[in-house]
């Protein structure tokens, strides 16, 4: 696909609604997903169970918990496709929606057709992750460590890649704020709902690596 095409398709005013309604449904299954996770009382911070690249380890985890919570944890990562879906079409079109602010032809508009892509695919090593994480409990004990290992690099690859959209994201809302296409307002509120819910799962793990058990604090 030429990044021409992405002028007009999906076209301006869908993409609105794309990511106006796509933010909204993406928040309350973000909201049912920390639920979940709290639920299944998984035996890690959110940095371990990304970044152990050892199979020995989450065999570990998954040995601390019941079947039931291994049954909540597995519809957890089910919902956590479903907000990789939402995450494509919301930042996909978001990134679309910056990148056209800027004149056609120009370096900004090209590199934020490609930052869309790159999100693209940062939401399919998500995609990956998540689909080795339920193959592995399906063995708890028993699967290929190297399991574990696909796991945590494809993890690396999905940040590595939304870190290189999200860079494109703030430095043009900058940009275009420089160039009062925005007002501060609207700078401000873009960066609210572009991060809000990535810097909240990342809060919750940066807190529990500091030992607060959140899910004893919400159940006792």
């Amino acid at each position: 696909m030429k990044l021409k095409k992405f002028d007009d398709w999906p076209s301006p005013e869908r993409t609105k609604r794309i990511i106006l309604l796509g933010f909204v449904i993406l928040w309350i299954n973000f909201t049912i997903m920390i639920y979940l996770t709290l639920l299944s009382r998984y035996p890690a911070t959110f940095i371990d169970s990304q970044f152990s690249f050892n199979g020995s380890v989450i065999k570990s985890h998954f040995k601390e918990m019941s079947a039931e919570q291994l049954r909540i944890y597995v519809i957890y990562q089910l919902l956590d496709c479903f907000y990789d879906f939402l995450h494509i079409t919301v930042l996909f079109s978001f990134t679309l929606f910056l990148a056209r602010n800027f004149d056609e032809d120009s370096g900004w508009r090209n590199s934020g057709y490609k930052a869309s892509i790159i999100g693209l695919f940062g939401a399919i090593s998500d995609l990956v992750e998540n689909s080795l994480i339920i193959m592995m409990t399906s063995d708890p004990q028993g699967f290929p460590d190297i399991w574990a290992v696909a796991h945590s690099w494809f993890a690396v690859i999905k940040f590595s890649l939304w870190g290189i959209q999200a860079v494109w994201i703030i430095s043009a809302d900058i940009k275009l704020l420089k160039t009062e296409v925005f007002s501060k307002k609207s700078f401000l509120a873009v960066i609210g709902v572009v991060f809000s819910f990535h810097w909240a799962i990342i809060i919750i793990g940066l807190i529990t690596i500091f030992g607060v058990d959140l899910a004893e604090m919400v159940y006792g």
